[in-house]
């Protein structure tokens, strides 16, 4: 991955991530974006992450997806993404 973003946290450090994807999804008029900490799991996976992407006041906010049907959107979005990798 050579794609990276800084990320300012609830605590207000920056942290760096890399990122994996970024989508647009034409029906939720909406961006997404995938990344990752490069940290693994209990099952010694990598753990990603996936954000709404929106920009406000000349800046990039990544958004909690809250809503349970654009949620499920997305899954089958990043499921038919890796199908095809």
């Amino acid at each position: 991955m050579n794609r990276r973003i800084t990320i300012t946290n609830a605590q207000g450090q920056k942290v760096i991530a890399d990122v994996v994807s970024i989508f647009n999804v034409k029906s939720l008029n909406s961006d997404y974006i995938i990344y990752t900490f490069n940290k693994k799991d209990e099952n010694n996976k990598i753990k990603d992450y996936v954000s709404k992407i929106k920009f406000e006041n000349n800046e990039y906010i990544l958004e909690t997806i809250d809503d349970n049907n654009e949620w499920d959107k997305i899954k089958d979005i990043i499921i038919k993404m890796e199908e095809n990798n």
